[in-house]
């Protein structure tokens, strides 16, 4: 079975990937989650799909990774060796990291991901809304909701 489709599955990701090593990466993860689904003995109807869709949604959450690790390093650029903030400043920083953590961990469940998703991850509207399998109204509330509770503002 696993060489069965193992060829055809890097020739597809080293095309997109541009890169046979990562592709043989991508469709190995692949091939380890979808032994894992059915080793909890899942019913696997279509294996090729099946694992032509996990080879995708693994690259899709390394590319996601890649660009919010690009945008804590461009963050950080911003801050330059000659602007390093006095220790009153960082001591505010923590606090302030600190309250906004309680505020997220205070918030509903839902409005909580939903914010994580799209702040944080990058999410667009769309995505997150197919992601958590509501709708992009919901979304739009559940981020406005959040930011005003970060804010300390009701809601």
């Amino acid at each position: 079975m696993v060489a069965h489709y193992y060829a055809e599955l890097v020739s597809f990701f080293a095309r997109s990937l541009n890169s046979r090593d990562a592709a043989a990466d991508v469709v190995q993860e692949s091939y380890a989650r979808v032994f894992a689904m059915q080793s909890r003995e899942l019913a696997v109807r279509d294996l090729r799909a099946l694992l032509f869709r996990t080879g995708k949604n693994i690259v899709i959450d390394d590319a996601r990774r890649r660009a919010a690790e690009a945008r804590m390093l461009e963050t950080l650029a911003v801050v330059g060796a000659d602007e390093v903030p006095s220790a009153e400043r960082q001591v505010q920083g923590r606090q302030q990291l600190v309250l906004l953590s309680r505020r997220l961990q205070a918030m509903p469940r839902k409005r909580r991901e939903v914010f994580v998703l799209v702040r944080i991850y990058g999410f667009s509207h769309a995505e997150a809304a197919a992601h958590m399998s509501i709708s992009e109204a919901a979304i739009e509330k559940h981020v406005v909701r959040a930011v005003c509770d970060c804010m300390g503002l009701k809601s």
